[in-house]
């Protein structure tokens, strides 16, 4: 078979991320009573530039955990405890674990035959919590994780250490990732065929390709077992 090892991407390839950020979110400013209507994309726009600053080298994973809530509060006029209420968010997402449909059977058929690791920036406790409570804990070979691994992909580095962990070469691994910059990119950064998960129809930009694009996450099956 081509491909030894599949890395998948957890964040919106296969877990529900925008419904579990959205839960998770709500609770907490439920919690500290910010109830303006907006709230949601309020904060989601600051997270997101967060985020963008990781991918960029500019932001460090512990740094985010408190500063997009320094940023937010600060914008906002919330006098409250960014770093607590950090912390008190990490809690409260990693209680999410909300697989996208079709997600479970996929990664189950392409186990049975070739290992599969998730690869994924995230906190630790976050992605390691929603990973416990997942079905798919009990056929996955594990998880490789920025925070932990001191990398955030696109960063060839987080790449080689996932294959490192599957004892497998650069051309016999697949990633497939919903992520222009970090799944992607990544992926091409690493030496490492892509398959980008599509499903809004967007389009690569110039310098980077992908050897397989899908819009239903079920095509990737064929592609990892052929």
């Amino acid at each position: 078979m081509r491909y030894q090892g599949i890395l998948f991407d957890a964040d919106d390839t296969l877990f529900d991320f925008q419904v579990g950020n959205r839960n998770a979110v709500n609770a907490l400013l439920d919690e500290i009573g910010y109830l303006h209507p907006d709230r949601y994309d309020q904060y989601e726009a600051v997270n997101l530039a967060c985020w963008a600053e990781l991918e960029q080298g500019r932001l460090t994973q512990d740094a985010l955990r408190t500063e997009r809530f320094r940023r937010f509060y600060a914008k906002y006029g919330i006098d409250r405890d960014p770093r607590q209420d950090g912390d008190r968010f990490v809690e409260l997402l990693g209680g999410q674990s909300i697989l996208l449909p079709h997600a479970e059977d996929v990664v189950r058929e392409i186990a049975k035959v070739k290992p599969v690791l998730i690869l994924t920036n995230g906190i630790t406790s976050v992605q390691k919590r929603r990973l416990a409570l997942s079905p798919i804990r009990d056929v996955i070979s594990g998880a490789v994780i920025s925070q932990e691994e001191g990398a955030a992909k696109p960063n060839p580095k987080l790449f080689d250490r996932a294959l490192k962990r599957l004892g497998i070469a650069r051309g016999a691994a697949l990633m497939i990732g919903d992520g222009i910059n970090s799944d992607i990119r990544g992926a091409n950064n690493a030496g490492i065929d892509a398959c980008w998960y599509n499903p809004g129809g967007k389009v690569l930009p110039a310098g980077v390709h992908a050897e397989y694009i899908i819009d239903d996450i079920r095509q990737c099956v064929e592609i990892a077992l052929r």
